[in-house]
């Protein structure tokens, strides 16, 4: 049996997405922004932007942690725990720095032998680890949206969560297993994103539209993919303050949503894909300010994000990388679209290397890609794991480090740069 995070399901390029409305182009909250905003300023300790931050969803027997990468290249492990006394979470999921605070997403439900964190959502300082605030998953209910059959006036999320971006301490949005939401950490309130989802069953069920792997935040707008069983691929967008999208961009090549990159000031790259296997993907560029495409590559090759809620695409300077659930790493250039497969085979570097723990993720300021395998990939099962890290910069990716058994079942790994974009 696999991770609790990596549900038993056929393995389907972008898994969940959701839905959407509003094409109104009089409607200025359509409009995106004219601008990015000032880049913060840098901050050090856990937030230097040239350290990196692991987020390891463990076995089932034990807590999620984080382990760090120094800006010198050392590796501290259960960072957060030395400095809280506690664990964030157990069932670790996805993480987010904004405004000097790191917000942590931990399933923290139904926990396995008593293996309970601080809560579902902890804020804590960034450049500490120190904890501020938590938020329980019994805390975290939303009112019954219009149209649904359930009949309870406020609802649960649905487990395993996925992913979190945040614009500010009021504009939180994180996804579950059916809908995007966006939550209020200054009052606590929660509620389901319009657009983000579907009713199955008449209502009786709300059903995912979404992809949230790899959302991208652009001032005060959010930027993620969907499509699936019930709507079409389709680009959506969300604003600060809005509990549904803002505008739809339908109708999209492919059948799943890989994962989405800032390409521009102005500009949106989607990866689409087929069913796990398929070898029919696109590139999709859009326009933020017409709302258009403007151009459109079709690729022969396999980049699904698999069951991973990491982008199944890493953008490093010229070229895309990506693994397709594979533990070797394949790349196209956005120059001439050359498909290169398997241009590094991981278990040369890690021979005990069975298992992809998540997709490669790219620093793309020293263009630099990381790369988490083990040996097992059970839930009940402590595995031995290499963090595998490849010099991007050439012709040919080069191994700079084999980080050894100081990680368990990556989930996330963030370079701490790219919240400085």
């Amino acid at each position: 049996m696999k991770l609790l995070n990596n549900l038993i399901v056929p393995a389907f390029c972008g898994l969940l997405i959701f839905s959407g409305c509003s094409d109104n182009p009089e409607d200025p909250g359509t409009q995106p922004p004219s601008t990015n905003p000032e880049p913060p300023a840098y901050l050090g300790g856990y937030a230097d932007p040239d350290g990196v931050l692991i987020l390891n969803q463990g076995a089932a027997i034990e807590n999620s942690s984080l382990t760090y990468i120094t800006p010198e290249g050392n590796i501290e492990q259960n960072v957060y725990q030395k400095v809280n006394g506690s664990a964030f979470g157990h069932g670790g999921q996805d993480l987010y720095m904004h405004n000097g605070k790191l917000y942590i997403l931990s399933t923290n439900k139904d926990v396995y032998q008593k293996h309970e964190g601080d809560g579902t959502l902890v804020i804590a300082d960034a450049v500490t680890l120190k904890r501020e605030k938590v938020f329980k998953f019994d805390e975290l209910k939303y009112p019954r949206p219009e149209g649904s059959l359930d009949e309870n006036e406020f609802l649960p999320l649905v487990t395993p969560l996925r992913n979190i971006v945040v614009i500010d301490e009021k504009n939180i949005f994180f996804s579950d297993q059916k809908a995007l939401f966006r939550f209020d950490s200054t009052t606590g309130e929660l509620n389901i994103v319009e657009d983000s989802y579907h009713f199955g069953n008449q209502g009786n069920t709300i059903e995912a539209v979404a992809g949230t792997q790899g959302m991208v935040v652009i001032g005060d707008y959010i930027y993620t993919g969907g499509g699936g069983f019930w709507a079409s691929t389709r680009l959506l967008e969300f604003k600060k303050g809005e509990n549904k999208a803002t505008r739809i961009l339908p109708d999209l090549k492919g059948e799943f949503i890989s994962g989405v990159c800032q390409t521009g000031e102005h500009e949106i790259m989607i990866a689409t894909c087929g069913r796990s296997g398929s070898t029919k993907s696109y590139f999709i560029f859009v326009n933020l300010d017409t709302w258009e495409i403007v151009k459109e590559k079709q690729v022969s090759a396999d980049i699904s994000a698999e069951f991973f809620d990491t982008p199944g695409i890493a953008l490093a300077g010229d070229y895309v990388y990506f693994c397709a659930g594979k533990t070797s790493v394949s790349r196209i250039s956005l120059k001439t679209w050359k498909v290169e497969e398997n241009i590094i085979d991981l278990t040369k570097d890690a021979p005990n290397a069975k298992y992809l723990n998540c997709n490669a993720i790219a620093d793309p300021i020293k263009k630099y890609l990381y790369v988490a395998v083990s040996d097992e990939y059970y839930e009940t099962t402590i595995s031995n794991g290499n963090l595998l890290v490849y010099d991007c910069s050439g012709e040919t990716p080069v191994l700079v480090k084999n980080i050894e058994n100081k990680t368990s079942y990556p989930v996330g790994i963030y370079p701490m740069s790219k919240f400085y974009k």
